[in-house]
């Protein structure tokens, strides 16, 4: 998954994350935030009847260690202020080419 770094206009609330979700075969990899802590950050979710035990535990934030609070992250939505934030550059894990000068 691409991760971008992100900056509200509004409040200056700075992240660096994906956006949407990547699916794969047995679970998806969503990006999340926390409505309590206000973090952003990727969980992997199972898919419905995967029996896979090591994923089939419901994602808790990493910042406050509570799944409750988490939902989809809409990739625009700054969790702070609710203001729309915005995308600066490309992506943060990109290989750079290498420049002699």
């Amino acid at each position: 998954m691409a991760r971008y770094k992100f900056m509200c206009r509004s409040c200056k609330f700075e992240c660096i994350s994906g956006i949407g979700r990547e699916v794969g075969f047995h679970s998806s990899k969503v990006v999340m935030v926390c409505k309590s802590c206000s973090t952003i950050d990727a969980y992997t979710l199972a898919h419905p009847g995967n029996l896979n035990s090591e994923i089939s535990v419901p994602p808790a934030c990493t910042g406050c260690h509570s799944s409750t609070h988490l939902s989809e992250w809409n990739g625009l939505t700054c969790p702070h202020c609710n203001m729309n934030m915005r995308a600066l550059g490309g992506d943060v894990d990109a290989e750079r080419p290498f420049r002699y000068w």
